[in-house]
Protein backbone atom coordinates (compact mmCIF):
# COMPACT_ATOMS: atom_id res chain seq x y z
CA UNK A 1 0.00 0.00 0.00
CA UNK A 2 1.18 3.34 -0.82
CA UNK A 3 0.84 6.14 1.38
CA UNK A 4 -0.08 9.71 -0.08
CA UNK A 5 2.33 12.05 1.32
CA UNK A 6 1.20 14.78 4.08
CA UNK A 7 2.18 18.33 3.27
CA UNK A 8 3.62 20.40 5.90
CA UNK A 9 4.40 24.19 6.45
CA UNK A 10 7.85 24.30 7.52
CA UNK A 11 8.54 27.01 9.82
CA UNK A 12 11.82 28.71 8.73
CA UNK A 13 14.86 28.64 11.17
CA UNK A 14 15.00 31.16 14.27
CA UNK A 15 10.82 31.57 13.94
CA UNK A 16 10.39 28.96 17.29
CA UNK A 17 9.66 31.94 19.15
CA UNK A 18 6.83 32.66 16.95
CA UNK A 19 5.48 29.69 17.79
CA UNK A 20 5.73 29.93 21.20
CA UNK A 21 4.60 33.56 21.17
CA UNK A 22 1.15 32.35 19.19
CA UNK A 23 0.66 29.58 21.73
CA UNK A 24 0.62 31.76 24.85
CA UNK A 25 -1.81 33.98 23.32
CA UNK A 26 -3.97 30.83 22.76
CA UNK A 27 -3.54 30.20 26.44
CA UNK A 28 -4.67 33.48 27.36
CA UNK A 29 -7.75 33.43 24.77
CA UNK A 30 -9.43 30.55 26.13
CA UNK A 31 -8.21 31.61 30.05
CA UNK A 32 -10.66 34.53 29.71
CA UNK A 33 -14.17 34.34 30.62
CA UNK A 34 -17.10 33.95 28.87
CA UNK A 35 -18.98 36.99 28.99
CA UNK A 36 -16.09 38.33 27.48
CA UNK A 37 -16.96 36.74 24.24
CA UNK A 38 -20.15 38.25 24.20
CA UNK A 39 -19.43 41.21 22.82
CA UNK A 40 -17.81 40.49 19.32
CA UNK A 41 -20.33 37.24 19.12
CA UNK A 42 -23.00 39.77 18.98
CA UNK A 43 -21.30 42.19 16.88
CA UNK A 44 -20.52 39.07 14.16
CA UNK A 45 -24.29 38.13 14.20
CA UNK A 46 -25.46 41.73 13.71
CA UNK A 47 -23.42 41.89 10.74
CA UNK A 48 -24.65 38.98 8.78
CA UNK A 49 -28.31 39.94 9.61
CA UNK A 50 -28.12 43.08 8.18
CA UNK A 51 -26.03 41.24 4.95
CA UNK A 52 -29.07 39.17 4.86
CA UNK A 53 -31.94 41.31 5.12
CA UNK A 54 -29.67 43.71 2.78
CA UNK A 55 -29.43 41.17 0.38
CA UNK A 56 -33.46 39.74 0.74
CA UNK A 57 -34.50 43.66 0.05
CA UNK A 58 -31.96 43.79 -2.95
CA UNK A 59 -34.24 40.66 -4.20
CA UNK A 60 -37.37 41.58 -3.78
CA UNK A 61 -36.83 45.52 -5.13
CA UNK A 62 -35.29 43.96 -8.14
CA UNK A 63 -38.15 41.48 -9.01
CA UNK A 64 -41.37 43.99 -7.98
CA UNK A 65 -38.91 46.32 -10.18
CA UNK A 66 -41.71 47.50 -13.38
CA UNK A 67 -39.75 48.87 -15.83
CA UNK A 68 -36.60 46.66 -15.46
CA UNK A 69 -34.91 46.19 -18.57
CA UNK A 70 -34.40 42.49 -17.97
CA UNK A 71 -37.83 41.68 -16.93
CA UNK A 72 -39.86 39.41 -18.99
CA UNK A 73 -42.75 41.50 -18.37
CA UNK A 74 -41.78 45.02 -18.29
CA UNK A 75 -44.06 47.50 -17.10
CA UNK A 76 -43.97 51.04 -17.87
CA UNK A 77 -45.62 53.83 -15.33
CA UNK A 78 -48.65 55.46 -14.79
CA UNK A 79 -49.03 58.58 -17.34
CA UNK A 80 -48.83 62.02 -15.31
CA UNK A 81 -50.06 65.64 -16.76
CA UNK A 82 -47.13 68.06 -16.79
CA UNK A 83 -48.24 71.07 -17.77
CA UNK A 84 -50.37 73.57 -15.86
CA UNK A 85 -53.11 73.80 -18.02
CA UNK A 86 -53.81 70.25 -18.30
CA UNK A 87 -53.75 69.91 -14.69
CA UNK A 88 -56.59 71.99 -14.15
CA UNK A 89 -58.51 70.87 -17.75
CA UNK A 90 -58.03 66.87 -16.47
CA UNK A 91 -59.37 68.04 -13.00
CA UNK A 92 -62.26 69.51 -14.57
CA UNK A 93 -62.90 66.33 -16.72
CA UNK A 94 -62.59 64.40 -14.03
CA UNK A 95 -65.02 66.23 -11.61
CA UNK A 96 -67.54 66.38 -14.40
CA UNK A 97 -67.08 62.40 -15.24
CA UNK A 98 -67.18 61.75 -11.49
CA UNK A 99 -71.23 63.51 -11.13
CA UNK A 100 -74.08 62.41 -10.87
CA UNK A 101 -75.26 64.57 -13.81
CA UNK A 102 -73.13 62.98 -16.24
CA UNK A 103 -73.85 59.69 -15.01
CA UNK A 104 -77.29 59.90 -15.30
CA UNK A 105 -76.50 61.88 -19.45
CA UNK A 106 -74.20 58.70 -19.96
CA UNK A 107 -77.23 56.52 -19.08
CA UNK A 108 -79.41 57.77 -21.08
CA UNK A 109 -76.96 57.83 -24.05
CA UNK A 110 -76.24 53.97 -23.81
CA UNK A 111 -80.35 52.95 -23.58
CA UNK A 112 -80.76 54.83 -26.39
CA UNK A 113 -78.25 53.18 -27.99
CA UNK A 114 -79.27 49.58 -27.13
CA UNK A 115 -82.79 49.94 -28.04
CA UNK A 116 -81.99 50.13 -31.41
CA UNK A 117 -81.63 46.49 -32.55
CA UNK A 118 -78.93 47.18 -35.31
CA UNK A 119 -78.43 43.32 -36.12
CA UNK A 120 -76.59 42.13 -39.31
CA UNK A 121 -76.91 38.43 -41.02
CA UNK A 122 -74.65 36.08 -42.84
CA UNK A 123 -77.03 36.52 -45.80
CA UNK A 124 -76.72 40.53 -45.84
CA UNK A 125 -77.22 41.90 -49.50
CA UNK A 126 -75.62 44.85 -50.36
CA UNK A 127 -76.14 48.08 -48.62
CA UNK A 128 -79.20 50.05 -50.76
CA UNK A 129 -80.40 46.85 -51.53
CA UNK A 130 -81.16 44.50 -48.59
CA UNK A 131 -83.33 46.53 -46.42
CA UNK A 132 -82.21 45.13 -43.18
CA UNK A 133 -79.51 47.75 -43.31
CA UNK A 134 -81.82 50.59 -42.88
CA UNK A 135 -82.09 50.08 -39.45
CA UNK A 136 -78.85 51.98 -39.38
CA UNK A 137 -80.51 55.05 -40.63
CA UNK A 138 -82.24 54.96 -37.31
CA UNK A 139 -79.19 54.64 -35.20
CA UNK A 140 -77.52 57.51 -36.79
CA UNK A 141 -80.14 59.76 -36.38
CA UNK A 142 -80.06 59.13 -32.45
CA UNK A 143 -75.95 60.27 -32.60
CA UNK A 144 -76.47 63.19 -34.34
CA UNK A 145 -79.20 64.10 -31.47
CA UNK A 146 -77.23 62.60 -28.97
CA UNK A 147 -74.04 64.47 -29.47
CA UNK A 148 -74.57 67.32 -30.96
CA UNK A 149 -71.14 69.04 -30.30
CA UNK A 150 -69.80 66.15 -32.29
CA UNK A 151 -71.51 66.09 -35.39
CA UNK A 152 -71.97 69.93 -35.21
CA UNK A 153 -67.50 70.46 -34.98
CA UNK A 154 -66.28 67.93 -36.19
CA UNK A 155 -65.92 66.32 -39.98
CA UNK A 156 -67.99 63.68 -40.07
CA UNK A 157 -68.15 60.98 -43.05
CA UNK A 158 -70.06 58.02 -43.94
CA UNK A 159 -68.25 55.74 -46.05
CA UNK A 160 -70.72 53.06 -47.65
CA UNK A 161 -73.75 54.75 -46.02
CA UNK A 162 -73.85 53.33 -42.82
CA UNK A 163 -69.85 53.69 -42.13
CA UNK A 164 -68.97 56.23 -39.69
CA UNK A 165 -65.74 58.42 -39.61
CA UNK A 166 -65.52 61.11 -37.92
CA UNK A 167 -62.35 63.50 -38.11
CA UNK A 168 -61.21 65.91 -34.72
CA UNK A 169 -58.43 67.98 -36.83
CA UNK A 170 -54.87 68.60 -34.33
CA UNK A 171 -53.06 71.93 -34.83
CA UNK A 172 -49.69 70.04 -35.14
CA UNK A 173 -49.83 68.03 -38.73
CA UNK A 174 -45.95 66.59 -37.83
CA UNK A 175 -48.35 64.29 -35.13
CA UNK A 176 -49.84 61.13 -36.87
CA UNK A 177 -53.54 60.71 -35.72
CA UNK A 178 -55.13 58.20 -33.06
CA UNK A 179 -57.73 56.23 -34.21
CA UNK A 180 -60.57 54.34 -32.13
CA UNK A 181 -62.81 51.81 -33.51
CA UNK A 182 -65.68 50.26 -32.73
CA UNK A 183 -69.09 49.25 -34.81
CA UNK A 184 -72.29 49.75 -34.61
CA UNK A 185 -74.15 45.72 -35.41
CA UNK A 186 -74.96 43.55 -32.81
CA UNK A 187 -75.47 39.93 -33.65
CA UNK A 188 -79.38 38.63 -33.99
CA UNK A 189 -81.23 37.54 -30.88
CA UNK A 190 -82.96 34.41 -31.70
CA UNK A 191 -86.78 34.29 -31.77
CA UNK A 192 -86.59 31.30 -30.02
CA UNK A 193 -84.63 32.87 -26.93
CA UNK A 194 -86.35 35.83 -26.18
CA UNK A 195 -88.38 34.03 -23.56
CA UNK A 196 -84.78 32.94 -21.67
CA UNK A 197 -84.07 36.86 -20.99
CA UNK A 198 -83.96 38.31 -17.87
CA UNK A 199 -85.12 41.53 -19.30
CA UNK A 200 -86.50 41.89 -22.82
CA UNK A 201 -82.83 42.57 -25.30
CA UNK A 202 -83.70 45.75 -26.61
CA UNK A 203 -85.44 47.16 -23.66
CA UNK A 204 -82.03 48.37 -22.32
CA UNK A 205 -83.78 48.44 -19.13
CA UNK A 206 -81.27 49.38 -16.20
CA UNK A 207 -81.47 47.08 -12.67
CA UNK A 208 -78.93 49.97 -11.12
CA UNK A 209 -76.29 48.74 -11.62
CA UNK A 210 -76.48 46.90 -15.42
CA UNK A 211 -77.79 48.17 -18.56
CA UNK A 212 -79.42 44.65 -19.96
CA UNK A 213 -79.98 44.30 -23.77
CA UNK A 214 -78.39 43.13 -27.29
CA UNK A 215 -75.13 44.96 -27.80
CA UNK A 216 -74.25 46.51 -24.50
CA UNK A 217 -71.23 45.08 -24.12
CA UNK A 218 -70.27 44.50 -27.51
CA UNK A 219 -69.67 46.90 -28.45
CA UNK A 220 -72.31 49.85 -28.35
CA UNK A 221 -70.51 50.82 -25.05
CA UNK A 222 -67.46 51.45 -26.71
CA UNK A 223 -69.10 53.49 -29.51
CA UNK A 224 -70.54 55.72 -27.12
CA UNK A 225 -67.77 55.37 -24.68
CA UNK A 226 -65.64 57.19 -27.79
CA UNK A 227 -68.77 59.76 -28.52
CA UNK A 228 -68.59 60.82 -24.77
CA UNK A 229 -64.95 61.41 -24.73
CA UNK A 230 -65.15 63.81 -27.55
CA UNK A 231 -68.49 65.55 -26.60
CA UNK A 232 -66.81 66.48 -23.03
CA UNK A 233 -63.75 67.51 -25.07
CA UNK A 234 -65.77 69.86 -27.04
CA UNK A 235 -67.88 71.29 -24.15
CA UNK A 236 -64.49 72.07 -22.52
CA UNK A 237 -63.19 73.50 -25.67
CA UNK A 238 -60.18 71.78 -26.42
CA UNK A 239 -58.03 71.67 -29.33
CA UNK A 240 -56.17 68.74 -30.00
CA UNK A 241 -52.80 69.05 -30.90
CA UNK A 242 -53.08 65.22 -32.73
CA UNK A 243 -55.41 64.28 -35.03
CA UNK A 244 -58.07 62.21 -33.43
CA UNK A 245 -60.01 60.00 -35.60
CA UNK A 246 -63.06 57.39 -34.88
CA UNK A 247 -64.18 54.80 -36.93
CA UNK A 248 -67.07 52.60 -36.52
CA UNK A 249 -67.83 49.79 -38.83
CA UNK A 250 -71.46 48.53 -39.25
CA UNK A 251 -71.40 44.83 -40.08
CA UNK A 252 -68.45 43.34 -37.98
CA UNK A 253 -70.29 40.49 -36.51
CA UNK A 254 -70.58 39.23 -40.20
CA UNK A 255 -66.77 40.04 -40.75
CA UNK A 256 -66.51 43.72 -42.05
CA UNK A 257 -66.60 43.78 -45.83
CA UNK A 258 -68.91 46.50 -46.02
CA UNK A 259 -68.35 49.15 -43.07
CA UNK A 260 -64.55 48.80 -41.99
CA UNK A 261 -63.22 47.34 -44.91
CA UNK A 262 -64.33 51.07 -47.10
CA UNK A 263 -63.16 53.38 -43.59
CA UNK A 264 -60.04 51.52 -44.00
CA UNK A 265 -59.61 52.18 -47.70
CA UNK A 266 -60.56 55.73 -47.45
CA UNK A 267 -58.13 56.42 -44.64
CA UNK A 268 -55.67 54.53 -46.33
CA UNK A 269 -56.17 56.87 -49.48
CA UNK A 270 -56.28 59.61 -48.31
CA UNK A 271 -53.49 59.21 -45.42
CA UNK A 272 -51.36 57.00 -46.87
CA UNK A 273 -49.72 53.58 -45.25
CA UNK A 274 -48.82 53.53 -41.64
CA UNK A 275 -49.85 57.22 -41.70
CA UNK A 276 -51.51 55.92 -37.81
CA UNK A 277 -49.58 56.51 -34.91
CA UNK A 278 -52.05 54.61 -32.64
CA UNK A 279 -55.17 52.17 -32.95
CA UNK A 280 -57.30 50.80 -30.56
CA UNK A 281 -60.74 48.97 -30.89
CA UNK A 282 -62.90 46.60 -29.02
CA UNK A 283 -61.74 43.43 -27.55
CA UNK A 284 -58.82 41.96 -25.45
CA UNK A 285 -58.09 39.41 -22.97
CA UNK A 286 -60.42 41.80 -20.28
CA UNK A 287 -59.23 43.26 -16.94
CA UNK A 288 -59.35 40.94 -14.31
CA UNK A 289 -57.62 39.31 -11.21
CA UNK A 290 -55.29 36.56 -12.13
CA UNK A 291 -52.55 34.75 -10.08
CA UNK A 292 -53.64 37.17 -6.77
CA UNK A 293 -52.80 40.22 -9.16
CA UNK A 294 -54.93 42.43 -11.24
CA UNK A 295 -54.18 42.72 -15.12
CA UNK A 296 -55.19 44.44 -18.17
CA UNK A 297 -54.94 42.49 -21.45
CA UNK A 298 -54.68 44.60 -24.32
CA UNK A 299 -54.57 42.28 -27.42
CA UNK A 300 -51.43 42.40 -29.42
CA UNK A 301 -52.20 40.13 -31.97
CA UNK A 302 -55.62 37.97 -33.56
CA UNK A 303 -55.30 34.07 -34.49
CA UNK A 304 -56.23 33.22 -38.28
CA UNK A 305 -59.60 32.18 -40.21
CA UNK A 306 -59.79 29.50 -42.28
CA UNK A 307 -63.14 27.55 -43.24
CA UNK A 308 -62.50 24.42 -45.57
CA UNK A 309 -65.57 23.03 -47.36
CA UNK A 310 -65.29 18.84 -47.65
CA UNK A 311 -67.43 17.64 -50.59
CA UNK A 312 -67.85 13.85 -51.07
CA UNK A 313 -69.73 13.17 -54.12
CA UNK A 314 -70.95 9.14 -54.65
CA UNK A 315 -73.12 7.24 -57.02
CA UNK A 316 -76.80 7.86 -56.10
CA UNK A 317 -79.65 4.92 -56.19
CA UNK A 318 -82.39 3.63 -54.39
CA UNK A 319 -81.57 3.07 -50.73
CA UNK A 320 -83.10 -0.06 -50.80
CA UNK A 321 -79.94 -1.08 -52.76
CA UNK A 322 -77.13 0.83 -50.54
CA UNK A 323 -73.42 0.58 -50.29
CA UNK A 324 -71.87 -0.51 -47.22
CA UNK A 325 -71.08 3.14 -46.98
CA UNK A 326 -72.93 5.82 -48.25
CA UNK A 327 -71.99 9.24 -49.28
CA UNK A 328 -72.68 10.51 -45.67
CA UNK A 329 -71.45 7.69 -44.20
CA UNK A 330 -67.95 8.16 -45.60
CA UNK A 331 -68.13 11.61 -44.60
CA UNK A 332 -69.20 11.23 -41.07
CA UNK A 333 -65.94 8.92 -41.07
CA UNK A 334 -64.17 11.85 -42.34
CA UNK A 335 -65.36 14.29 -39.65
CA UNK A 336 -64.11 11.69 -36.91
CA UNK A 337 -61.14 11.12 -38.35
CA UNK A 338 -60.53 14.63 -38.71
CA UNK A 339 -61.70 15.16 -34.53
CA UNK A 340 -59.72 12.18 -33.55
CA UNK A 341 -56.43 13.99 -35.19
CA UNK A 342 -56.69 17.84 -32.89
CA UNK A 343 -53.86 20.17 -33.14
CA UNK A 344 -51.74 20.09 -30.22
CA UNK A 345 -50.77 22.90 -27.90
CA UNK A 346 -47.35 24.61 -28.14
CA UNK A 347 -45.90 27.32 -26.49
CA UNK A 348 -43.50 29.87 -28.44
CA UNK A 349 -42.31 33.46 -28.24
CA UNK A 350 -43.88 34.31 -31.18
CA UNK A 351 -47.51 34.01 -29.06
CA UNK A 352 -48.19 36.94 -27.06
CA UNK A 353 -49.74 34.78 -24.62
CA UNK A 354 -45.96 33.47 -23.46
CA UNK A 355 -45.23 36.80 -22.08
CA UNK A 356 -48.99 36.94 -20.67
CA UNK A 357 -47.65 34.48 -18.66
CA UNK A 358 -44.18 35.53 -18.12
CA UNK A 359 -46.20 38.53 -16.72
CA UNK A 360 -47.81 35.78 -14.43
CA UNK A 361 -45.17 34.21 -12.89
CA UNK A 362 -43.38 37.48 -12.19
CA UNK A 363 -46.58 39.41 -10.70
CA UNK A 364 -48.76 36.88 -9.83
CA UNK A 365 -48.47 36.05 -5.73
CA UNK A 366 -50.44 33.47 -5.94
CA UNK A 367 -49.31 31.26 -8.99
CA UNK A 368 -47.91 27.63 -7.68
CA UNK A 369 -44.53 27.61 -7.57
CA UNK A 370 -43.94 25.08 -9.63
CA UNK A 371 -45.86 26.57 -13.05
CA UNK A 372 -44.47 30.01 -11.69
CA UNK A 373 -40.52 28.52 -12.34
CA UNK A 374 -41.92 26.05 -15.40
CA UNK A 375 -42.70 28.97 -16.92
CA UNK A 376 -39.79 31.24 -16.17
CA UNK A 377 -37.86 28.41 -17.23
CA UNK A 378 -39.28 28.59 -20.36
CA UNK A 379 -37.37 31.40 -21.46
CA UNK A 380 -34.62 29.48 -22.47
CA UNK A 381 -36.10 25.84 -22.31
CA UNK A 382 -38.35 24.12 -25.44
CA UNK A 383 -39.40 21.20 -23.06
CA UNK A 384 -40.09 23.85 -20.45
CA UNK A 385 -42.67 25.60 -22.35
CA UNK A 386 -43.98 22.49 -23.75
CA UNK A 387 -44.70 21.53 -20.45
CA UNK A 388 -46.33 24.73 -19.37
CA UNK A 389 -48.63 24.41 -22.45
CA UNK A 390 -49.67 21.12 -21.86
CA UNK A 391 -50.20 21.98 -18.39
CA UNK A 392 -52.43 25.03 -19.23
CA UNK A 393 -54.36 23.14 -22.11
CA UNK A 394 -55.56 20.31 -19.71
CA UNK A 395 -56.39 23.04 -16.76
CA UNK A 396 -58.74 25.32 -19.19
CA UNK A 397 -59.94 24.21 -22.58
CA UNK A 398 -59.96 28.23 -23.16
CA UNK A 399 -56.45 28.27 -22.20
CA UNK A 400 -55.54 25.63 -25.22
CA UNK A 401 -57.14 27.62 -27.70
CA UNK A 402 -54.58 30.38 -27.06
CA UNK A 403 -51.90 28.00 -27.61
CA UNK A 404 -53.10 26.04 -30.88
CA UNK A 405 -55.24 25.60 -34.11
CA UNK A 406 -58.90 25.07 -33.46
CA UNK A 407 -60.90 22.97 -35.82
CA UNK A 408 -64.68 22.85 -35.63
CA UNK A 409 -67.61 21.12 -37.60
CA UNK A 410 -70.40 24.01 -38.42
CA UNK A 411 -71.60 22.89 -40.93
CA UNK A 412 -73.24 19.54 -42.49
CA UNK A 413 -75.44 19.30 -45.63
CA UNK A 414 -76.55 16.15 -47.61
CA UNK A 415 -79.83 13.99 -48.74
CA UNK A 416 -82.40 15.63 -50.25
CA UNK A 417 -85.05 12.32 -50.06
CA UNK A 418 -85.67 9.32 -47.58
CA UNK A 419 -85.89 7.14 -50.33
CA UNK A 420 -82.72 7.98 -52.45
CA UNK A 421 -79.01 7.81 -51.81
CA UNK A 422 -76.76 11.10 -51.59
CA UNK A 423 -74.68 11.87 -54.34
CA UNK A 424 -73.59 15.13 -52.57
CA UNK A 425 -72.60 15.90 -49.38
CA UNK A 426 -70.53 18.32 -47.72
CA UNK A 427 -69.06 19.71 -44.11
CA UNK A 428 -67.56 22.66 -43.70
CA UNK A 429 -64.86 22.50 -41.04
CA UNK A 430 -63.64 26.32 -39.24
CA UNK A 431 -60.46 26.75 -38.16
CA UNK A 432 -58.92 29.49 -35.80
CA UNK A 433 -55.34 29.39 -36.78
CA UNK A 434 -52.27 29.40 -33.89
CA UNK A 435 -49.80 32.88 -34.49
CA UNK A 436 -47.57 30.48 -35.14
CA UNK A 437 -48.71 28.71 -37.90
CA UNK A 438 -50.74 29.66 -41.62
CA UNK A 439 -53.29 28.49 -43.72
CA UNK A 440 -50.99 25.84 -45.56
CA UNK A 441 -50.48 24.25 -42.37
CA UNK A 442 -54.17 23.19 -42.23
CA UNK A 443 -54.07 22.10 -45.75
CA UNK A 444 -51.54 19.89 -45.39
CA UNK A 445 -52.87 18.55 -42.09
CA UNK A 446 -56.41 17.84 -43.49
CA UNK A 447 -55.12 16.28 -46.67
CA UNK A 448 -52.41 14.10 -44.67
CA UNK A 449 -55.67 12.75 -42.28
CA UNK A 450 -57.38 11.71 -45.29
CA UNK A 451 -54.65 10.18 -47.27
CA UNK A 452 -54.00 8.27 -44.24
CA UNK A 453 -56.96 6.97 -42.90
CA UNK A 454 -59.77 7.65 -45.45
CA UNK A 455 -57.58 6.71 -48.83
CA UNK A 456 -56.74 3.51 -47.31
CA UNK A 457 -59.58 2.47 -46.54
CA UNK A 458 -62.04 3.71 -49.25
CA UNK A 459 -61.71 3.62 -52.68
CA UNK A 460 -62.13 7.19 -53.42
CA UNK A 461 -59.78 9.73 -55.20
CA UNK A 462 -59.03 12.84 -53.30
CA UNK A 463 -58.97 16.35 -54.57
CA UNK A 464 -57.33 18.84 -52.19
CA UNK A 465 -57.13 22.32 -54.02
CA UNK A 466 -56.37 20.80 -57.16
CA UNK A 467 -53.91 18.34 -56.03
CA UNK A 468 -55.31 15.07 -57.33
CA UNK A 469 -54.27 11.53 -55.34
CA UNK A 470 -55.98 8.07 -54.65
CA UNK A 471 -57.96 5.93 -56.73
CA UNK A 472 -58.39 7.76 -60.06
CA UNK A 473 -59.58 4.93 -61.63
CA UNK A 474 -63.05 3.74 -63.03
CA UNK A 475 -62.89 1.32 -59.88
CA UNK A 476 -62.80 4.47 -57.67
CA UNK A 477 -66.79 4.79 -56.02
CA UNK A 478 -66.35 8.37 -56.19
CA UNK A 479 -64.22 11.59 -55.09
CA UNK A 480 -63.76 13.96 -51.99
CA UNK A 481 -62.79 17.48 -52.87
CA UNK A 482 -61.21 20.03 -50.33
CA UNK A 483 -61.13 24.14 -50.94
CA UNK A 484 -61.45 26.84 -49.37
CA UNK A 485 -64.87 28.36 -47.92
CA UNK A 486 -65.04 31.90 -48.00
CA UNK A 487 -62.69 34.46 -47.22
CA UNK A 488 -59.44 32.99 -45.41
CA UNK A 489 -57.34 35.61 -43.01
CA UNK A 490 -53.81 34.64 -41.38
CA UNK A 491 -53.13 35.43 -38.29
CA UNK A 492 -52.29 39.52 -37.74
CA UNK A 493 -48.79 40.76 -37.45
CA UNK A 494 -48.20 41.02 -33.70
CA UNK A 495 -48.24 44.60 -32.23
CA UNK A 496 -45.05 45.59 -30.73
CA UNK A 497 -45.02 46.18 -27.02
CA UNK A 498 -41.95 48.86 -25.96
CA UNK A 499 -43.06 51.54 -28.58
CA UNK A 500 -44.14 54.88 -27.05
CA UNK A 501 -47.52 53.85 -28.44
CA UNK A 502 -47.74 51.25 -26.62
CA UNK A 503 -46.29 53.01 -23.28
CA UNK A 504 -48.69 55.78 -23.59
CA UNK A 505 -51.69 52.74 -23.81
CA UNK A 506 -49.82 51.21 -20.96
CA UNK A 507 -49.36 54.27 -18.75
CA UNK A 508 -52.82 55.74 -19.51
CA UNK A 509 -54.48 52.24 -18.52
CA UNK A 510 -52.69 52.70 -15.01
CA UNK A 511 -53.60 56.04 -14.51
CA UNK A 512 -57.51 55.02 -14.87
CA UNK A 513 -57.58 52.07 -13.80
CA UNK A 514 -55.07 51.62 -10.38
CA UNK A 515 -51.41 52.29 -10.71
CA UNK A 516 -51.31 48.49 -8.98
CA UNK A 517 -52.72 47.25 -12.30
CA UNK A 518 -50.35 45.31 -14.24
CA UNK A 519 -50.46 45.59 -18.03
CA UNK A 520 -49.88 42.15 -20.41
CA UNK A 521 -49.79 41.37 -23.96
CA UNK A 522 -52.15 39.03 -24.80
CA UNK A 523 -53.70 37.00 -27.95
CA UNK A 524 -57.35 37.15 -29.31
CA UNK A 525 -58.60 33.95 -30.60
CA UNK A 526 -61.53 35.65 -32.28
CA UNK A 527 -61.11 38.75 -35.08
CA UNK A 528 -61.82 42.08 -34.96
CA UNK A 529 -62.33 44.77 -37.78
CA UNK A 530 -58.78 45.97 -37.02
CA UNK A 531 -57.57 42.84 -39.79
CA UNK A 532 -58.43 45.51 -42.39
CA UNK A 533 -55.89 48.19 -41.03
CA UNK A 534 -52.86 46.15 -41.05
CA UNK A 535 -51.57 48.88 -43.40
CA UNK A 536 -52.18 51.70 -41.45
CA UNK A 537 -50.05 51.51 -38.51
CA UNK A 538 -47.80 48.52 -36.93
CA UNK A 539 -49.45 49.89 -33.19
CA UNK A 540 -53.35 47.99 -33.26
CA UNK A 541 -54.19 47.20 -29.81
CA UNK A 542 -57.46 45.79 -28.71
CA UNK A 543 -58.93 46.43 -25.46
CA UNK A 544 -62.03 47.36 -24.40
CA UNK A 545 -61.61 49.21 -21.37
CA UNK A 546 -64.09 47.50 -19.09
CA UNK A 547 -63.56 45.18 -15.86
CA UNK A 548 -64.55 41.60 -16.56
CA UNK A 549 -67.46 41.73 -13.53
CA UNK A 550 -68.93 44.86 -15.46
CA UNK A 551 -69.98 42.74 -18.08
CA UNK A 552 -70.94 39.77 -19.05
CA UNK A 553 -73.00 37.18 -21.41
CA UNK A 554 -71.39 38.46 -24.63
CA UNK A 555 -73.48 36.99 -27.94
CA UNK A 556 -75.66 35.25 -25.56
CA UNK A 557 -79.21 35.68 -23.33
CA UNK A 558 -78.95 38.36 -20.83
CA UNK A 559 -76.00 40.44 -22.12
CA UNK A 560 -75.27 43.54 -20.03
CA UNK A 561 -72.78 45.96 -18.86
CA UNK A 562 -72.25 48.10 -15.86
CA UNK A 563 -72.52 51.84 -15.92
CA UNK A 564 -69.88 52.15 -13.20
CA UNK A 565 -67.72 50.64 -15.30
CA UNK A 566 -68.99 51.86 -18.64
CA UNK A 567 -68.33 55.59 -17.00
CA UNK A 568 -64.61 54.45 -16.31
CA UNK A 569 -63.91 53.76 -20.34
CA UNK A 570 -64.94 57.01 -20.80
CA UNK A 571 -62.73 58.33 -18.58
CA UNK A 572 -60.52 55.72 -20.12
CA UNK A 573 -60.85 57.44 -23.98
CA UNK A 574 -61.31 60.97 -22.68
CA UNK A 575 -57.43 60.59 -20.47
CA UNK A 576 -55.75 58.52 -23.55
CA UNK A 577 -56.59 61.77 -26.37
CA UNK A 578 -55.52 64.42 -23.66
CA UNK A 579 -51.97 62.04 -23.04
CA UNK A 580 -51.69 61.85 -27.05
CA UNK A 581 -50.78 65.79 -27.09
CA UNK A 582 -46.96 66.50 -26.13
CA UNK A 583 -47.93 69.95 -24.38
Amino acid sequence: MQFKSLNYTLLPQGEEGHTSNFSSRRKRWSSRPLWQWAAPCVLAAAVIIIFIVTQLTKSKSSQSSRGSTDSACPQFPALRSVSADKVELQRKIDDELSGDAFFKKSLERMQGAVRIPTESFDDMGEVGQDPRWDIFKDLHAYLAEAFPLVYSKLDIKTPNTYGILIEWKGTNDSLKPYLFMGHQDVVPVPVETEARWKYPPYSAHYDGRFIWGRGASDCKNVVIGVLEALETLLEKDYKPERTILAGFGFDEEISGFHGAAYISKYLEDTLGKDSIELIIDEGGSGIKEMYGAMFALPGVGEKGYYDVKITVETDGGHSSVPPDHTGIGILSQIISAIEAAPYQPELTPINPYFTTLQCGAEYGPKMSSWLRKTIQKSLESKSAAQSVANYLAKEDIRNRYLMQTSQAIDIISGGVKINALPEKVFAVVNHRVAVESRSTDVQYNIQSVLQDKILSKFSLSLNAWGTISGNTSTSSVGQVILENFGETLEPSPVSPFDTDAYKLLSGTIKQVLGEDMIVAPSVMTGNTDTKFYWNLSKNIYRFSPVRDEGRANIHTVDEKVGMKEHVEGVRFYTQIILNGNPS
